[in-house]
């Protein structure tokens, strides 16, 4: 009699045990960010594996800090896959470092999910194995430019963007609402991510008669923006996309907040939707990592259930073709944190609506645009 051996498990599966990798920005000037994302991904793990874990098999996550720069992501991604044996990646930096190994991850038919991205470039090329959820920082950008200019009509517009894909897909957002809009552009610049002085560019902007700003790129960008702003005593309303809603960006922003709006897809971390993220945060989190949560935090969160979902669909015979067959056609999916996710073979970004955000800097935290 013939016995057949059993098939050879991929990577990264045990009989008790599920290994998954994450490269994140834990230090640099995404540090906050990439941090807070990987607390909300610890948080949908250890609520999993406290569950039973994946039909029987605890998930158990190596992460790697690539400090947000792309060599080191590669560097940082090849340790994973050929000394640790991943299963999965369920985390990464920006755009470019995502690029950098998305060959690799489709050639190897790896699933990969993240917490962090909005930029259109690593979806417009095309994978089968990257999935992102919420709003890409171009319709982002469409989205508060609608808003501002219904609020604030007759504005003379100013951009200033970072120089990567993320602040780049922002700006081409911002062009193409400032065009649909009719909207005045009286200049438009790009920085680099790791500037930290913005007098010149504001300056540029004040003596273009710009009446409205909008700002792209990380909450430093921000922060320095309207510090100059401040300190120029222009009078500008300002436009910007979803920032880190932790006590460090407010303290960053809170001074200097004026007239600033951004949209998010994420509720206000005060928000009562948020309630159960932040008891579970209590019951699997340090106390010094509860307060490093922030609005990543629940896109990490709400993105590992989702993948976690998936995973459990494909019952004691997990693989990576099973879990991406999964994440395709997961309809709906309620994570309890944010609008639901759909994703398609064909989309492979589970757009979730989002809502306007302004600073109460008296209470300390941001809170909705009142309506007109």
């Amino acid at each position: 009699m013939w016995v057949l051996p059993a098939a050879a498990a991929d990577p990264g599966i045990k009989d008790d045990e599920i290994v998954v990798g994450a490269i994140m920005p834990f230090t640099g000037p995404a540090g906050a960010l990439g941090y807070g994302a990987f607390l909300g991904e610890r948080i949908a793990i250890e609520e999993a594996n406290a569950a039973g874990g994946v039909n029987g098999r605890k998930i158990t996550v190596i992460a790697e800090d690539d400090e947000y720069v792309p060599a080191r992501t590669v560097q940082a991604f090849n340790k994973l896959m050929e000394v640790d044996q991943i299963f999965a990646l369920i985390a990464g930096s920006g755009s470019s470092h995502w690029l950098a190994i998305m060959p690799t991850l489709e050639a190897e038919g790896i699933p990969n999910i993240n917490p962090l991205l909005a930029s259109m470039k690593p979806f417009e090329a095309g994978p089968t194995t990257h999935f992102g959820i919420g709003t890409s920082y171009r319709d982002g950008a469409n989205e508060v430019m609608e808003i501002m200019a219904k609020r604030n009509p007759n504005l003379k517009w100013a951009s200033i963007v970072q120089e990567d894909e993320s602040g780049i897909d922002r700006e081409v957002g911002f062009n193409e609402a400032a065009k649909n809009l009719g909207l005045e552009v009286v200049a438009q610049m790009r920085v680099n991510r790791t500037q930290t002085d913005f007098s010149a560019e504001v300056l540029r902007m004040q003596q273009a008669g710009a009446t409205g700003v909008f700002i792209g790129g990380l909450p430093t960008l921000d922060a320095g923006v309207l510090k100059e702003i401040r300190k120029l005593d222009m009078k500008a309303k300002v436009a910007t996309l979803w920032l880190s809603h932790n006590e460090a960006s407010l303290n960053l922003l809170r001074e200097d907040a004026g007239d600033l709006v951004l949209y998010d897809f994420v509720p206000s971390m005060t928000d009562p939707k948020l309630d159960h993220f932040h008891a579970l945060a209590k019951a699997h989190l340090s106390t010094e990592d509860q307060g490093r949560i922030n609005r990543y935090s629940v896109t990490g969160y709400a993105t590992m259930k989702a993948f976690i979902e998936a995973m459990n669909r494909c019952g004691r015979d997990l693989s990576r073709a099973c879990a991406l067959a999964e994440l395709n056609k997961l309809t709906d999916f309620d994570t309890g944190v944010m609008g639901k996710i759909t994703w398609r073979p064909d989309s492979h970004l589970a757009p979730v609506a989002g809502a306007p955000l302004v600073i109460d800097a008296k209470a300390g935290r941001f809170v909705p645009l009142a309506a007109d």
